[in-house]
């Protein structure tokens, strides 16, 4: 499906179950790509969350429920997948300001957010440098938890990984002091994150792992999670300079651009790779993209 059609299907089929459970691994589907990437691309392409933008339209859409006098706070709740009146009115709080009983009367105050559209820009100014490999199958150990678009760093996956505990003893977080101090022999740089595509996303969070590859026996530590990347072809893609926010910008480059008009097609079977080489971050430092392909 072309991508342009393919995300405003996607606004559509929100629009069509806001009263109904919805799952990101249909999202992703109805777009070609993992739940991993769709998360990315939608997050930079809406300036939001998709979880967070799936909420925001409940909420809009269940003022006009209470305003009109729908049913009960309760049934309103239920209806717009809340399991409580209680989280329903602490969501509603939070966005509207107001409590949902307020919200009942006249000269209150309150917002709506109307169902987004995407619409085509210009696009392909800048250039993209990649090279085609084909790559045998490597492990890697890293720490496994799950990736927020938009979350705080010291609550993210990178934050543990870098700043956890010492996990000497077994028990602690991976961080980044352990590498440093560790034997050589367990693991080499660079640092890869792991978007999977083999787990199911809970509550808008996706699945990921961040580590090094593995390089012999593994060391006493319970926080660690290994994981086998299989053999594959891979389109790596370099890009320079600022990582974080800019990773979904080129998540959505590769998968608007890239792939529409060359003669691969995503790899759905594995799992995309970030890679961040050892370094000082500036304008040139230089990070990867490992998109799996097949031919088409």
């Amino acid at each position: 499906m072309d991508w342009l059609k393919g995300v405003n299907a996607v606004i559509e089929h929100i629009e069509e179950n806001l009263t109904q459970p919805i799952k990101y691994e249909s999202l992703s589907r109805i777009v070609g790509c993992s739940v991993y990437e769709f998360s990315r691309i939608f997050s930079f392409m809406a300036g939001m969350s998709i979880s967070e933008y799936i909420r925001c339209r409940r909420l809009s859409q269940a003022v006009f429920d209470i305003q009109n006098g729908n049913g009960k706070i309760l049934d309103i709740a239920l209806k717009y997948c809340y399991e409580s009146p209680t989280t329903f009115t602490r969501a509603f709080k939070a966005l509207h300001g107001t409590t949902p009983l307020s919200a009942r009367k006249t000269s209150v105050s309150l917002k709506t957010y109307p169902p987004i559209s995407f619409m085509l820009t210009i696009k392909g100014v800048n250039e993209m440098e990649f090279r085609i490999e084909k790559m045998g199958s490597f492990q890697i150990m890293g720490l496994a938890g799950h990736f927020t678009p938009g979350e705080e760093w010291k609550d993210s996956l990178w934050g543990q990984f870098l700043d956890g505990g010492d996990g000497a003893d077994g028990s602690g977080t991976f961080n980044q002091a352990l590498w440093n101090k560790g034997n050589p022999s367990y693991y080499t740089a660079p640092f890869w994150q792991v978007g999977a595509t083999d787990f199911h996303s809970i509550d808008g969070k996706t699945p990921t792992i961040i580590g090094a590859e593995y390089k012999g026996t593994k060391p006493d530590i319970k926080s660690m999670t290994m994981k086998t990347i299989p053999e594959a072809t891979w389109a790596v893609f370099t890009f320079k300079g600022e990582t974080g926010s800019k990773v979904g910008e080129a998540i959505t480059r590769i998968v608007t651009e890239w792939f529409p008009q060359s003669q691969y097609v995503r790899d759905e079977s594995i799992s995309m790779l970030d890679c961040y080489p050892d370094g000082k971050i500036d304008e040139n430092y230089a990070w990867y993209i490992w998109m799996p392909v097949l031919n088409k």
